[in-house]
């Protein structure tokens, strides 16, 4: 089957020039290219908030001979494309639908040596190992049909084309067919009045849907039989009706259709009954019924894509008018008025578009080409912006900041504050002075505790001199009591929850300290572990995925360091890992969606503006973009749209009211909109709300001011999921269940075909309150007031945000509590010896436990002279794994396993 387009793009192959300039607005940034060039192929967000991009034609002939069954994902977290399993069967004029189980079902298509044969097969794609499966088949080959995720979970499957087996022979089909994702099976379900294709089809409100126009294939001058009619499935009769009446003039295909937050669908573009190109808008009404015209486009076009923007708006992208267009445009639903924005990069139409969890826009291949670029609508120019709260009762600096279970913001101590505590609460923008700290502090750490009490720990008193003291503030009864002291004191430290609970304090003191202890807040008593390979103050340390704790730069004896150093919790040892390429102090380090670890800003001597990513796969820093403003005592902050806001600080200039954010997809930072006060040695808390705020810190003296930082993608609260109830506290290897309202959003939030994938669907993310470790869970099924995750593990315990994603607007967040595992006996499941000499081990225990390993050739020597080995690594939920490439050189090696 040749693609009816195919035989148009001759009629309107003639040059257009478009006079007016694209407003100011944001821009278009390429990614890393896919691995196939593809067309006609599918793009489908997955609950993981990575896209996968299936099948498609590699090159512009789009015939059989050219159907690729490649699949890939793009992961928004590192702007990059991965290739996973392959299609069973290579398709293209498919369609794919996310189920609530999280598969996605890949439904006909096109694939053959010759262009007639279309499929009636279908498959399921696992996002959990990457596998594909063949499924029921259709009752019906077809392809070009569209597939709509109905609110009964169930898959309506409408039109298309059916192959009649004789080259180039199809015929448009009038059927429609339901696929249960509970049974695998398809049935057959009414047939629409007409039969089309490259028509459009979209979930109203009400659960009907409405197919618009479309084709019943080529006449014999070449020209599509366009259909003049539209009409509404509905689900619960499985009956189709006819809808509206229009004049003949807006009757098209290869158009797109929208649903807008105000109930209303847009139909945009496409081609007329005489193949003439459109640049007209239609709107229908889903509550009257009534088509109305709206303003036309700026530019005619057909095969381009339409995307519902977090803030309501329409982005039309690309697509043909007798030439491939890079144009760009807006509609705004509220003003009636398209306005012109900064255009693709590439030429495309028969793309894909898709909006992420981030609130960004995926456009990815086309005709020809596989690159991918993504549209942000917050950049360029910055949307983020900056407004006083309520102000501190004391001015401070050099003061924590922690975010308390009830959503509560603790400011605890500081500069010049004696021993004073207030907390900040977000709902009413009011500060309120609570109890006072057993010991007055500044330049201490706070760390949440996984019972939900903050432990406060060292620093220095009103006169400058370090403490070993530490103390717990219990937020339900509002006290603080003394617990036990370190070993010594520690200032210019940190402190890491780590995932067996307990508290690490590293370095810092009186000068330099390569001084560890742990906090054991069952037992409330500190104890020493082994010390930093290289005594340090003024450090950064964060737990990163692998249960670890990174450890880089400060001030050390030799200067300013670039030497860093990794934490094993598991056998309480510390081994160095790849040098910064800047020596600093006074920088910030965050933890990335990605996995890997940004260090920025700092002073060695100079202010810094440079900044370096680790990866804790290769152990290696590279270095990344350079802030546009060097800065010392600044925050770092990661953001709920994966980026990272960089606030404040200090340089040759004095205080700054500067702030920038880091996208780690695309390793560049961009000038945010300015602080209201000019600050440094402030603190920086991410709120449930998805706001940021920052509070006191010093400016020629000490502040009380405070301000909140609003990301600004535009939705308003009535288009925010909400969170009612949610599991608290989860068990590691529970499910974690949510419920609340608005979890399908605004229906598929994307175009009614399949070059707009839907994206009306609860993503659910975790945030780790005190690592900042994120990731986004996947389903085993959800609904419009559900979502309930596959069992959660690989995570550390202790205070979570869970926020809910749907169409990139995100939810006020609720705090969950992970409980910490308790080991128990381990259970031996197997021992081998490998083929080069290695000794592995395996055992049972409780998910998320923490092990480590010593190993001795003597028995009878005591514990304290046995080689500690390092952890031991969970490989599947309670399946632990430990390998031993020492034991090569070893006749007899004894192991022991203990839980630290």
């Amino acid at each position: 089957m040749k693609m009816h387009f195919g035989n148009l793009v001759a009629l309107v192959a003639f040059a257009l020039i478009f006079p007016f300039e694209p407003a100011r607005a944001a821009t278009w940034t390429t990614n890393g290219p896919m691995a196939t060039l593809r067309l006609n192929a599918t793009a489908t967000l997955l609950l993981n908030g990575k896209v996968l991009v299936a099948g498609g034609f590699t090159n512009s002939s789009i015939s059989g001979n050219n159907v690729t069954n490649d699949a890939e994902l793009y992961d928004p977290a590192t702007g990059k494309w991965t290739k996973t399993g392959s299609l069973n069967i290579g398709r293209a004029l498919h369609t794919a639908t996310l189920l609530p189980n999280g598969k996605v079902l890949i439904a006909g298509g096109q694939n053959a040596s010759v262009d007639s044969h279309n499929l009636a097969s279908a498959e399921l794609f696992d996002p959990a190992n990457g596998m594909w499966t063949l499924t029921g088949t259709m009752t019906t080959n077809r392809a070009n049909q569209t597939a709509t995720l109905l609110p009964n979970g169930k898959v309506l499957i409408v039109g298309g084309t059916r192959s009649l087996g004789v080259p180039p022979a199809s015929t448009a089909l009038s059927t429609a067919e339901l696929f249960d994702p509970n049974t695998g099976t398809w049935t057959s379900t009414g047939a629409m009045n007409y039969a089309r294709e490259n028509h459009t089809a979209t979930l109203l409100p009400n659960g009907q849907v409405l197919v618009a126009w479309g084709d019943g294939g080529i006449n014999s001058q070449g020209l599509a039989s366009v259909i003049a009619a539209c009409e509404l499935y509905d689900p619960s009769t499985q009956i189709w009706t006819s809808v509206g009446t229009y004049p003949v003039s807006v009757i098209r295909h290869l158009h797109t259709a929208t649903l807008l937050p105000n109930g209303k669908v847009l139909m945009a573009g496409g081609l007329n009954y005489q193949g003439t190109l459109l640049s007209s808008v239609e709107l229908y009404d889903s509550a009257s019924g009534a088509w109305s015209a709206a303003n036309s486009m700026n530019i005619p076009r057909y095969l381009h894509t339409a995307t519902l923007l977090p803030n309501g708006q329409l982005l039309v992208a690309g697509g043909l008018a007798g030439i491939g267009l890079t144009n760009v445009e807006v509609f705004n639903p509220a003003t009636g008025i398209w306005t012109a924005t900064n255009g693709l990069n590439t030429t495309r139409y028969l793309h894909t578009a898709t909006l992420l969890a981030n609130g960004k826009v995926l456009a990815a291949g086309g005709l020809i080409d596989n690159s991918s670029e993504v549209y942000d609508p917050a950049v360029n120019p910055a949307t983020g912006t900056w407004a006083n709260t309520g102000g501190l009762h004391i001015a401070r600096d050099y003061h924590t900041a922690t975010l308390l279970p009830s959503g509560a913001v603790l400011v605890a101590g500081g500069n010049a504050t004696g021993t004073s505590m207030e907390t900040y609460d977000p709902i009413v923008g009011i500060w309120t002075s609570i109890g006072s700290l057993t010991t007055a502090r500044n330049s201490h750490t706070a760390t949440l505790l996984p019972n939900g009490k903050v432990l406060l720990a060292g620093g220095a008193d009103s006169g400058n001199n370090l403490l070993a003291s530490t103390e717990l503030y219990d937020p339900i009864a509002g006290t603080n009591i003394a617990t036990g002291s370190l070993a010594f004191p520690h200032g210019g430290h940190t402190a890491t929850l780590l995932p067996n609970g307990k508290v690490l304090v590293a370095g810092g003191g009186n000068g330099w300290s390569s001084d560890a202890e742990i906090y054991d807040p069952v037992a409330g008593i500190w104890t020493d572990t082994t010390s930093l390979n290289t005594a340090r103050y003024l450090h950064t340390a964060t737990l990163i995925a692998n249960g670890k704790v990174l450890v880089a730069g400060g001030d050390g004896f030799t200067g300013f360091l670039t030497s860093a150093e990794l934490y094993d919790p598991a056998s309480g040892t510390w081994t160095t890992t790849g040098s910064l390429n800047t020596g600093r102090d006074y920088h910030t380090e965050t933890l990335l969606p990605n996995g890997k670890v940004l260090v920025a800003g700092g002073y060695n001597g100079s202010f810094l503006s440079s900044a370096e990513i680790y990866d804790p796969a290769t152990g290696a820093w590279t270095r990344t973009g350079t802030m546009n403003t060097a800065r010392f005592q600044h925050t770092a902050t990661l953001l709920p749209n994966g980026k990272v806001l960089v606030a404040g600080g200090e340089n040759s200039s004095g205080a700054l009211t500067n702030a920038e954010l880091y996208d780690p997809s695309l390793g560049t930072w961009t000038t945010n909109r300015t602080l209201k006060t000019a600050r440094f040695n402030h603190t920086a808390t991410l709120l449930p709300n998805g706001k940021m705020l920052i509070a006191g810190g010093y400016k020629g003296n000490y502040l009380t001011n405070a301000e909140l930082y609003d990301v600004g993608l535009g939705y308003t609260n009535t288009s925010q999921p909400q969170i009612t109830s949610i599991t608290t506290p989860l068990n590691l290897n529970s499910s974690l269940v949510v419920a609340g309202a608005q979890f399908r959003g605004v229906a598929e939030g994307s175009g009614g075909n399949s070059q707009d994938s839907s994206t009306d669907y609860p993503l659910v993310q975790l945030r780790n309150l005190e690592s900042g470790q994120t990731v986004f869970l996947s389903s085993t099924n959800w609904g419009t007031n559900f979502f309930t995750s596959l069992p959660v593990w690989n995570f550390p315990p202790g205070y979570a945000l869970a926020t809910v994603f749907v169409n990139g607007i995100q939810s006020s967040s609720s705090i969950v509590n992970i409980s910490v595992p308790i080991p128990t006996a381990p259970k031996l499941t197997g021992e081998k010896k490998q083929t080069n000499g290695a000794f592995s081990f395996a055992f049972t225990n409780s998910v998320g436990a923490l092990f480590g390993v010593l190993a001795a050739i003597n028995l009878s020597l005591p514990q304290t002279n046995w080689t500690a080995l390092g952890g031991v690594t969970e490989i599947s939920p309670g399946q632990f794994q430990f390998t031993d490439p020492q034991a090569t050189n070893s006749v007899q090696r004894f192991y022991q396993i203990r839980s630290p």
